[in-house]
């Protein structure tokens, strides 16, 4: 892994910074801007051609580009945005006529099928802005939020089944026959509460509000069922996830939808997105997301930032793995402390096996594709101090990790992570991608409509990037630019830094350092709070 280098500019003009380029602002300058650029529309068209050889022959036009228009046009439902479609975009996607409503919203729910074919496209241009410049998707920023569906809960309970809501008679009592639906940001605050729990709770909380479901056969189709409050409920939408919270021991509300992941680039506030069922927790999706962000990148990103969700040791052996440093915050489960060891202390900095010192990490390496780090003894309290010495971070991957958590880089990622959580809204108000609220949420459900959706963003999201900052052309080269967090992060680490001193991280630890009277046998961690004047670093949120 090369070192780690950031140098982003005081002000980029990203995909936000439309103000002044008024001509790729709206729909039709969208599918114009798509049109132009051949070498990346060449391959997406050929794939997005669902024509079918033994079929009556389609009109003349490009589908791909109807989706590029819809998407853009913050509009959430077919009829709605038809109905105020111009010939003139018809013609710039190569239709001879507007067709008809009911075709229009076939042919887009056939591109759900192909939808991966926009985020192939999207990776084309990533790829040649980072020819442009390495820094565009060098750092990354992974967050989850709450993605709405329409569909709704139904009262299912059929003849001879058991049900709560029958009256004597057989007829169901009261006129109300969904449950009430939670709010996202209700949703969306159990989550992050969930994330700051033990992970093991964390999962038991998710099960606990996740109803069972079975799928049925009837009238030749098939149903997704579940069981609430000891009636059965039926959806139309099976593939979303589905949270069912309680009140004095009954269910009193649910919500129902996905989950919508961005990866979202530290330079220009690009977004990579994904779609999944909310059923799953944010730390088994980071593991898909981030695999495609290397597909469509062709490689790994060099740091990756989060929140807690993602801080759990799966994560950051995965990130490490492949190559980047996780830069997420500490996650407390167990006894809630970080405690200090023999071979390396609670900030991940590996103590000397000569002398018990702290030691300043020099180097991170995959050998075997077994990662290492390897450190050099900043006390040299013995000749063989001067050795370098090595780990591996299997040892402990929440740890031991390649960005050192000393270095005033790791605080100026982790410190600017909450900024880029924005990402979320922009897209809600540019694209209405992850629906929180009946406005923003489409009549359409299914995975695969919401997948589309999201895909067709990123397209047209990084085509703009590379427009407004003039990366469309031949490669060039980006003169040196100032860096936003300078201060900040130095005065983080330097606040580290006296923390680790004061609590005694700073000197000598361990059976060596007591051999050779230069310090205490016993970590600090593990020493009696009496002997541990100012430690207060150890009982507050570590970086």
């Amino acid at each position: 892994m090369p070192k780690l280098r950031f140098q982003p500019p005081d002000r980029l003009r990203g995909a936000a910074d439309l103000s002044e380029h008024p001509e790729l602002r709206g729909s039709l300058n969208a599918v114009k801007l798509v049109k132009s650029q051949r070498w990346v529309w060449r391959g997406m068209r050929a794939a997005c051609d669902l024509e079918v050889k033994y079929a009556r022959k389609r009109d003349p036009g490009h589908w791909e580009l109807v989706a590029v228009a819809f998407v853009t046009s913050r509009q959430v439902d077919v009829q709605p945005w038809y109905d105020e479609t111009t010939d003139e975009l018809w013609r710039e996607c190569g239709f001879n006529k507007k067709p008809s409503r009911q075709t229009v919203h076939r042919r887009l729910r056939e591109l759900e099928a192909v939808c991966d074919e926009f985020l192939k496209a999207a990776g084309v241009v990533i790829r040649h802005c980072r020819r442009h410049d390495p820094r565009v998707m060098a750092h990354v920023h992974f967050d989850f939020t709450e993605d709405e569906t329409h569909a709704a809960l139904v009262h299912d309970c059929q003849a001879g089944e058991p049900c709560k809501r029958r009256g004597s008679r057989g007829r169901v009592r009261g006129h109300a026959l969904r449950p009430r639906r939670a709010a996202t940001s209700e949703a969306r605050e159990r989550r992050e509460r969930w994330n700051e729990e033990d992970p093991a709770d964390s999962e038991n909380n998710a099960k606990s509000v996740t109803p069972k479901t079975i799928t049925v056969g009837r009238a030749g189709q098939q149903i997704t069922r579940l069981k609430i409050n000891g009636c059965w409920y039926k959806t139309r939408d099976a593939e979303a996830g589905v949270r069912a919270y309680t009140s004095k021991g009954r269910t009193s509300r649910f919500w129902h939808g996905y989950y919508s992941g961005k990866a979202v680039d530290h330079y220009t506030g690009g977004v990579i997105p994904s779609v999944d069922a909310a059923n799953k927790q944010a730390y088994d999706l980071f593991m898909p997301l981030y695999d495609l962000v290397v597909s469509m990148v062709g490689e790994a990103p060099q740091t990756v930032m989060g929140d807690r969700g993602l801080s759990v040791a799966k994560c950051f052996e995965h990130a490490t793995t492949n190559g980047s440093a996780p830069v997420f915050p500490w996650r407390r489960y167990g006894d809630g402390k970080r405690h200090d060891k023999l071979t390396h202390d609670r900030h991940g900095v590996m103590r000397c096996k000569h002398c018990g010192g702290p030691m300043s990490q020099v180097k991170y390496s995959k050998s075997n594709g077994k990662p290492r780090l390897w450190f050099r003894c900043s006390a040299g309290t013995t000749p063989d101090c001067a050795r370098d010495q090595t780990i591996t971070c299997a040892t402990d991957w929440r740890s031991l990790i390649p960005l050192a958590r000393t270095e005033p880089l790791y605080h100026e990622l982790r410190k600017s992570h909450r900024s880029y959580e924005g990402a979320h809204d922009y897209w809600r108000d540019r694209y209405r991608v992850a629906a929180d609220n009946l406005a923003n949420r489409p009549k359409g459900v299914g995975l695969g409509w919401h997948r589309l959706r999201a895909s067709v963003a990123c397209l047209v999201d990084w085509l703009r990037i590379a427009a407004v900052n003039g990366w469309l052309g031949s490669a060039r080269r980006v003169g040196k630019l100032v860096r936003p967090f300078k201060h900040t992060s130095r005065t983080a680490a330097t606040e580290l830094a006296d923390s680790r001193a004061r609590v005694g991280l700073a000197y000598p630890y361990g059976p060596r350092a007591k051999a050779l009277g230069a310090g205490e046998e016993t970590p600090p961690s593990e020493r009696p709070r009496s002997r541990r004047k100012n430690q207060l670093a150890l009982d507050l949120p570590g970086p």
